[in-house]
């Protein structure tokens, strides 16, 4: 048998637009995307692809107004990619009390909090300094028996993170159906199903809930004309609002959009080139 072959088609897209770019590319035949720093390696089946696809991939871009260039193209021959993948993953020890692990790593850790991340094609399997950031801040902040909100959950690391750091209840959300799949499978083999409620919907369309606490590793575009719902589900408890998904250089324009929206500025953390910034309702 001849062995299949594939084409990644690396395209350089700045991080603030990935997500953007995920709506642009939702019509085309990629078998999967993998992030890194300012680019997107897109992968298709080689008979699937061709210099006309990759030209409508980049006219689709740039019209939704995503700076893009083509950095390269590779040819791959089939092999165990996945098994590959998770040999390569290893632990990630967040703080002293919390680690988030792939579950055939989970005899490494030794921290009390041990989240499970069985990562697929979703964000957030703790290796971006963004979950980390979050998870440090919500360690600090997430009271026992509160509820909480995870706004664009990923993999559901966060919303697991506040269920065993006491949460009585917990919404999780992303619009994203593999996010939704992938969490969901992670929020079971953690233990915590009947605690963190999961579902598929969009930040500009979902009806939150009153909540002491709110998580959203989301995009500034996605934050900005967000915060008058998000201060309107923590204003009864006056309570806690973690954001990220920041670049350093947006941190002002977050600050006086969600100030503008009633909420107050608590603290800022900064980790290479990415901000978490809470805030109180």
């Amino acid at each position: 048998m001849v062995p299949k072959k594939f084409i990644n088609l690396h395209l350089s897209i700045p991080e603030e637009q990935f997500d953007l770019a995920y709506y642009a590319l939702d019509k085309y035949p990629f078998i999967g995307i993998e992030e890194s720093l300012d680019e997107m390696i897109i992968s298709f089946n080689q008979l699937d692809y061709s210099h006309e696809l990759r030209d409508s991939i980049l006219a689709e871009l740039t019209y939704s107004e995503i700076p893009v260039h083509v950095i390269k193209e590779d040819v791959i021959e089939d092999k165990n990619w996945n098994s590959d993948w998770e040999q390569s993953l290893e632990p990630v020890i967040v703080s002293e009390r919390v680690a988030i692990t792939p579950e055939w790593k989970l005899h490494e850790v030794t921290q009390d909090i041990k989240i499970i991340i069985n990562p697929k094609m979703s964000f957030g399997t703790g290796y971006h300094p963004t979950t980390r950031m979050v998870c440090r801040l919500m360690e600090q902040h997430v009271r026992p028996n509160s509820t909480w909100i995870d706004a664009g959950m990923g993999t559901g690391v966060l919303a697991i993170l506040a269920a065993k750091l006491g949460a009585a209840s917990v919404v999780a959300f992303d619009n994203d159906e593999w996010s939704v799949d992938n969490a969901q499978e992670n929020i079971q083999v953690n233990g915590v199903f009947g605690i963190v409620a999961s579902s598929q919907a969009d930040v500009f369309t979902v009806t939150l809930p009153a909540s002491d606490g709110i998580c959203a590793n989301l995009y500034r575009n996605l934050l900005i004309p967000n915060f008058p719902k998000l201060h309107t589900s923590l204003s009864v408890a006056h309570g806690c609002l973690i954001v990220s998904g920041i670049l350093k250089y947006d941190i002002e324009e977050i600050i006086e959009s969600a100030v503008a929206a009633g909420f107050t500025h608590q603290e800022t953390v900064i980790e290479n080139e990415w901000a978490a910034i809470r805030f109180s309702a």
